[in-house]
């Protein structure tokens, strides 16, 4: 739950900045941002449950940026009101990655927290 509430809040802040920071990422309206959060934040916390305890932390890290990419993208195409590049694409999944990559190291610590205890 509280990974959730995390991606709920960080990955709107991530694609408010990246468009504001990146020329390859436009967000015309906001609809559009609720849209890529409420797609990127439940599939983040489904492949977290799937994955925090079966790979690395690095591949965790090359799985979650490979479908940000990919998500991004695709939503990008399909959404009115966005126009995002591949580069694009690539910028935000990096920023969303970095986010992910600091949530991951916390379940990771409160998971052996509450597994050696």
């Amino acid at each position: 739950m509280q990974s959730l509430l995390i991606k709920f809040i960080g990955i709107p802040l991530a694609l408010i900045l990246a468009n504001f920071l990146f020329k390859s990422v436009d967000f015309k309206l906001v609809q559009p941002i609720i849209w890529f959060t409420a797609v990127l934040a439940p599939i983040g916390v489904l492949m977290e449950y799937i994955m925090i305890s079966r790979i690395s932390y690095g591949k965790q890290l090359m799985a979650d940026f490979v479908s940000t990419l990919i998500l991004v993208y695709l939503l990008s195409l399909i959404l009115p009101a966005v126009t995002i590049t591949f580069w694009g694409s690539i910028l935000v999944a990096l920023l969303i990655t970095a986010m992910e990559a600091m949530v991951h190291k916390h379940l990771i610590s409160d998971h052996l927290d509450h597994s050696y205890r």
